[in-house]
């Protein structure tokens, strides 16, 4: 066997007397194939003895054909939130050249990886996610070679961009609003607060907060939540509106004290007042109700829904404009990294569904 610089399989089969195809469904692992005990020996002996290598498999090229689509993940689109957010994004990309791509993850960790682990093949303009991730570490390594832009609640660990949203602020401006109308036993109403929920959290301490801010008692302000297994019952598409209903009846129906109903967003608001509706009871005298978010729903006359804007339009622009940015450094090789941030400020939109607490 004359010398060479890299020991291949045929080299192996000419020391050793067996044929190069059986030699490579050894050193590979091949299922459904089988040699003797002898055999197999001989080879890996060889193998070691000449200092055979496998070849390392060559990393896939990315995909290019989608290098001017920015991938939106979002929990769903039954809410107007995200669904107002899309469309902002969408419109403004245009303006770029870029086109958008929408996967909807249900909020579920592993669908997120899967995404994740597919858009890691692919050349991007960039990923916008509409809500914290449950796990930052594939985002976090994307974003070392594209833009990844997270639009909601301020998260630890991140080391992407970010159009951030304040919600225990947010929480604070409705119960600060509430408290000036004479309200002080209050319900939160929301879907299961988990860890990973960090708005469905901060809304809740915010309201909190406003009651600590003039002396009184937090716990006043009582959040009533399903357990995870019994939201989980919910078509997804409705969850959140269902759930609002749902916990409203029971509420009314164990002749609740509360004065004031918080959805913790407008979908689950939507909710309150339809069952409010149903209940016969009225609407702001008997109990006022408010939401986060101000979607298309909630400024329509027939409902009327008191929320909080907090510019879902502007922020779904911002994600595009860093995209966008930051693109613009890569071409041009810019030198030097940089992590951008945006807030904006929310304010209280006070409609028909709420007013004094009765007396």
């Amino acid at each position: 066997m004359g010398k060479r610089n890299k020991v291949t399989t045929r080299d192996l089969a000419e020391y050793t007397g067996i044929s190069q195809s059986a030699v490579s469904m050894i050193l590979s692992g091949r299922p459904g194939v089988s040699f003797t005990e002898d055999t197999v020996r001989k080879v890996k002996e060889a193998a070691a003895e000449l200092g055979y290598q496998k070849p390392r498999k060559k990393e896939a090229p990315k995909e290019k054909v989608l290098r001017n689509v920015i991938v939106v993940l979002g929990p769903s689109l039954s809410n107007g939130y995200y669904s107002m957010m899309v469309h902002s994004i969408t419109k403004h990309a245009a303006e770029y050249g870029y086109q958008v791509l929408t996967a909807i993850t249900f909020r579920s960790a592993e669908a997120e990886d899967r995404y994740f682990e597919l858009l890691n093949r692919a050349e991007l303009a960039g990923i916008i996610a509409l809500y914290p991730l449950s796990n930052t570490s594939p985002a976090n390594r994307l974003a070392k070679e594209i833009p990844v832009i997270s639009i909601g609640e301020k998260q630890e660990g991140i080391r992407y961009d970010s159009v951030e949203l304040d919600s225990r602020k947010t929480g604070f401006l409705v119960g600060e609003y509430l408290l000036s109308l004479g309200h002080r036993k209050v319900l939160y109403l929301s879907p299961p607060v988990l860890k990973k929920e960090i708005s469905r959290i901060n809304r809740l301490e915010g309201v909190r907060d406003a009651f600590r801010e003039q002396g009184l008692d937090p716990s006043m302000v009582r959040l009533v939540s399903p357990t995870s297994t019994a939201y989980a019952l919910y078509p997804a598409d409705e969850a959140e509106y269902r759930n609002g209903y749902d916990l409203t009846v029971k509420t009314i129906q164990d002749k609740t004290e509360a004065t004031a109903l918080i959805g913790h967003n407008d979908m689950s608001a939507l909710g309150i007042l339809a069952a409010l509706t149903d209940l016969k009871c009225r609407v702001p005298r008997d109990y006022s109700v408010v939401g986060f978010d101000n979607i298309l729903h909630a400024s329509m006359p027939q409902i009327g829904l008191t929320t909080v804007e907090h510019s879902s339009v502007l922020k779904g622009q911002a994600a595009v404009e860093m995209i966008y940015r930051k693109n613009q450094r890569r071409e041009k090789q810019t030198s030097g990294k940089y992590t951008m941030r945006a807030e904006y400020e929310p304010h209280l939109i006070v409609r028909g569904s709420s007013g004094p607490a009765p007396v």
